[in-house]
């Protein structure tokens, strides 16, 4: 069951998913994959603490691959 749009926490992962394509561009289909798997608040939590852990000087540190691995694994947790 997906989160419903107007729930904070999918309004905030939605600009994080545009603050990451801003860096790292991230394909369409990645995005929508993203958003899909990543269907609850605690999922959200998960991908979002995953996120700010390859931060380094406010930049991420990672691969487009990468961010979507974490939210496939932060989906299945």
């Amino acid at each position: 069951m997906a989160i419903d749009e107007n729930n904070p926490y999918r309004k905030a992962l939605v600009q994080l998913l545009h603050s990451i394509d801003d860096e790292i561009h991230l394909e369409k289909g990645s995005r929508l994959t993203m958003l899909h798997l990543l269907n609850s608040e605690e999922k959200i939590v998960k991908f979002n603490k995953w996120v700010m852990s390859h931060l380094e000087d406010g930049k991420l540190n990672a691969t487009e691959t990468e961010v979507v691995r974490a939210a496939v694994k932060a989906s299945k947790d």
